[in-house]
């Protein structure tokens, strides 16, 4: 292990904002703000290797600091040297603050893709029940124990590695009845290791030079937001920024302006598929426009709530009917194997017939943030090959990828948003050379506004999130 004070420090590390000379005005809207950091380690002596994962957001604020409700995720170039360019269009007028956190270290980088590769101990353990009652360990990827072989699970046409322990008798049952998540109070590594103490070597603000900026106003704003293309279900991506607490793309535009939800969704069938971020639409919609909601009902062990059960929602007036499926396994909400279906198997089972008039809406990451990404590769490819096969029998169908949550806090199974962040690269790219595909890029969303104390998006967010995904079709 690298010694802790030869590791990049943010205590030490240089942000120095290239400010504007007087004589050419200062800053204006439509201009670009460019920043230079030079990584230092904690002897002071300069990196000379990238790799340093940093968090960078340039956010409207008053003179006390406090920020106002326009902001940009901002863009961060590694030049591999220990020197990283991090610039942001200037998109509204006043006072501006640029925020850059060291999140991990280059070192810390390292070190966690060594924990979730494939055999580690990360923490977590899934827990089956077999029909007999008898309780094993299961993973996507286990070793046998003495006279405790391994049970195949696995699905591989559907992306999925599963193996459990056998009975104690060394038997392979046909299946099981019920899978909860056994998770130590925080994994091995977050907190209890000097690479990991946050504020010390994990997220940590940048001291900089430069502070504050001011930009005059101009039309550019306005006039490139009018001068946008038509929002299109095979736009690529959906990247943008808040001005004045609203999502405004830098792809496209809205087909309207002001539409409602509901017109927008009129005889529309719309599937939900995915972890309990994607159900925090589904609900969002259900309250939004009043439908009747009516989940599955399934039997749960003492002290269990089954979250991911499947759901299904109408309304009646416009013709509009919602469901919402959860993605297959590592999944640590608890329940049986219905309630935690693969997605191949969900799209296999929407109708063939005229797809125009249904929406699928699919994401997939939390939950295989401590595996070896080789399995997440796996499931998203299979997931790939079975909306060709979708769009192929049910022409018309639109197809959208919703991109990955930025989550700043740390919780039992999401210790650092750098996983979300390796699975969202991921994601993105297997994805960008399907036809007919849209990207919803809620990472760029969650930039602006991350989530500082849980995993979720606030509530009040969610719509926002819908409307830009809407804005494709309306």
């Amino acid at each position: 292990p690298v010694p802790i004070r030869k590791v990049t420090s943010g205590k030490h590390t240089r942000l120095v904002i290239k400010q504007k000379q007087f004589k050419t005005g200062g800053y204006r809207v439509g201009d670009t703000l460019l920043a230079e950091v030079e990584a230092y380690d904690g002897l002071g002596r300069r990196k000379i290797h990238g790799g340093d994962y940093f968090y960078a957001r340039l956010m409207n604020t008053n003179k006390n600091g406090d920020e106002l409700g326009s902001g940009i995720g901002c863009n961060i170039v590694d030049h591999a040297n220990g020197s990283y360019t991090i610039s942001a269009p200037l998109l509204w007028p006043g006072n501006s603050t640029l925020f850059v956190d060291l999140v991990h270290p280059s070192e810390a980088v390292v070190a966690l893709v060594y924990y979730s590769a494939a055999g580690k101990d990360n923490g977590v353990k899934f827990v089956s029940t077999y029909p007999t009652g008898e309780e094993v360990y299961c993973h996507v990827d286990m070793q046998p124990q003495p006279s405790r072989p391994l049970c195949d699970f696995s699905q591989p046409e559907k992306g999925g590695s599963w193996f459990c322990l056998s009975t104690a008798n060394g038997d392979c049952p046909g299946h099981v009845n019920y899978t909860q998540a056994k998770l130590f109070s925080r994994v091995s590594y977050v907190g209890t290791t000097p690479l990991f103490f946050e504020g010390k070597t994990w997220k940590m603000p940048l001291n900089f030079q430069g502070g504050s900026i001011m930009v005059k106003n101009s039309n550019f704003t306005k006039d490139l937001i009018n001068s946008l293309p038509i929002c299109k279900s095979t736009s690529e991506k959906h990247s943008g920024f808040y001005l004045n607490y609203k999502w405004q793309s830098l792809q496209c535009k809205p087909r309207s302006k002001g539409f409602k939800f509901e017109e927008c969704l009129r005889d529309t069938v719309v599937y939900f598929i995915g972890d309990s971020t994607m159900r925090q639409w589904y609900i969002a919609l259900v309250k939004l426009l009043k439908f009747q909601d009516h989940p599955t009902k399934m039997k749960a062990k003492p002290g269990h709530k089954i979250w991911q059960a499947p759901r299904v929602g109408y309304q009646t007036d416009y013709n509009i009917t919602l469901y919402y499926r959860s993605h297959g396994m590592p999944r640590y909400n608890p329940g049986p194997p219905e309630s935690h279906p693969f997605i191949v198997d969900t799209l296999n089972e929407i109708p063939t017939e005229d797809g125009r008039n249904v929406v699928v809406v699919i994401n997939i990451a939390l939950h295989f943030q401590l595996i070896d990404p080789i399995f997440y590769i796996q499931r998203v490819e299979a997931v790939k090959r079975s909306v060709v096969q979708l769009q192929l029998r049910s022409p018309g169908v639109r197809v959208f990828i919703r991109g990955c949550i930025r989550h700043r806090n740390s919780a039992k199974f999401v210790p650092t948003e750098w996983y979300s962040f390796r699975l969202c690269k991921i994601l993105r790219k297997t994805f960008q050379t399907v036809s007919g595909v849209g990207f919803i890029d809620t990472w760029q969303m969650t930039t602006v506004y991350p989530n500082y104390f849980n995993i979720h998006p606030k509530e009040s967010v969610i719509p926002q999130h819908i409307a830009a995904f809407l804005s494709y079709m309306c």
